[in-house]
């Protein structure tokens, strides 16, 4: 092993040593078992996901399952900083160990998206353009493609799509569009929301989306509906913000035309970072991630590596949990007219 993936291996132990004072006595992974890792559904509050076991006092970021609902994606990331893809999956009816994902690991990787059918995850990482060359200094959309031993090794999908700005947090409907958001310069006003479109199996110059979702602040994490049918994306600084990071959303109307953003409200934002939205294949849960509230377990970690969680009194800064919330909440901030027609 490389001394990267010596130290991704100790944090992956750090990680799952601390997920629990019963884990601690027992020095196994707790029995996990049904949907969502047998945790109970939240309401229309926001709950911590699986407290202890994915959400650890340490600095979990987004969350993705896969058609089925037996394979779930998260990331840990480290102060340095330094990010890995971890998985977990249902097998005879019980989850599994966390583990490092197999095209993870070696390389700084980060926010990440599963495509509808399962088939593709496509993530953001710095890894080189060639195994030759060092590591990428700006973040790039790479994607791997299932297969039947599990998955195949990243493809880069090309300079149609990464660009010397940088590209993060890809995310792709139905149709194969792909929705992702990045730092064109200081003409462009900060960051934005792309759409390339998947057009004859081939990807189009990506262009950006209107003033109903992009402004002269920054806008990112795009999570788009399958059928493209609503997007969810965060912004900060915006006058109707609460705080750091908010997450918005935007519906698309009958003419393909975006309605004006919507901040989702004080239940769902904090006065801290609200980023990474996705939502599960079944449509019942939203999933983001935020830094608001000091996880419990945060007490129980060692002074060693409490250094990973510095500046947590500052909302902008430490650690973060993975939290869930009844997917309604997205029913219920659709504009009248779409939910009656146009």
């Amino acid at each position: 092993m490389n001394q990267k993936t010596n130290f991704i291996m100790l944090v992956l132990i750090i990680f799952l040593a601390g997920i629990s004072p019963a884990q601690e006595k027992s020095k196994n992974f707790p029995v996990l078992k049904g949907p969502y890792l047998g945790q109970k559904p939240p309401g229309m509050t926001p709950e911590i996901f699986a407290p202890g076991i994915i959400s650890t006092g340490y600095c979990e970021v987004c969350a993705a399952f896969s058609p089925d609902g037996k394979e779930l994606f998260f990331g840990l990331w480290e102060e340095s900083p330094f990010i890995v893809i971890l998985f977990t999956k249902e097998i005879n009816n019980q989850w599994t160990p966390p583990q490092v994902a197999p095209f993870s690991g070696q390389y700084c990787d980060l926010k990440f998206n599963i495509s509808p059918e399962g088939d593709k995850l496509l993530f953001t990482s710095k890894r080189p353009f060639n195994a030759s060359k060092k590591p990428s200094e700006s973040w790039h959309i790479w994607m791997v493609e299932k297969i039947k031993t599990g998955w195949g090794k990243p493809i880069n999908p090309g300079s149609i799509i990464n660009s010397k700005w940088g590209e993060m947090y890809p995310s792709i409907s139905e149709n194969g569009n792909l929705y992702y958001f990045s730092d064109h310069g200081p003409k462009e006003g900060g960051c934005d929301i792309y759409l390339s479109r998947f057009i004859k199996n081939d990807y189009t110059k990506p262009e950006k989306l209107g003033i109903s979702i992009n402004t002269e602040y920054n806008e990112g994490d795009p999570f788009i509906a399958p059928d493209e049918s609503y997007i969810l994306f965060c912004c900060r600084d915006r006058k109707d913000g609460s705080g750091a990071n908010d997450l918005y959303i935007s519906f698309k109307k009958k003419n393909g035309i975006w309605t004006k953003a919507k901040n989702m409200g004080k239940n769902i934002n904090s006065s801290a970072n609200d980023t990474c939205p996705s939502v599960s294949p079944d449509g019942k849960y939203l999933f983001f991630t935020s830094n608001r509230k000091i996880h419990k377990s945060y007490s129980q970690t060692s002074m060693k590596y409490k250094r990973i969680l510095r500046n947590l009194s500052d909302p902008g800064n430490g650690y973060c949990d993975i939290y869930w919330v009844d997917a309604k909440i997205i029913d219920e901030l659709k504009p009248k007219e779409l939910k009656y027609g146009d």
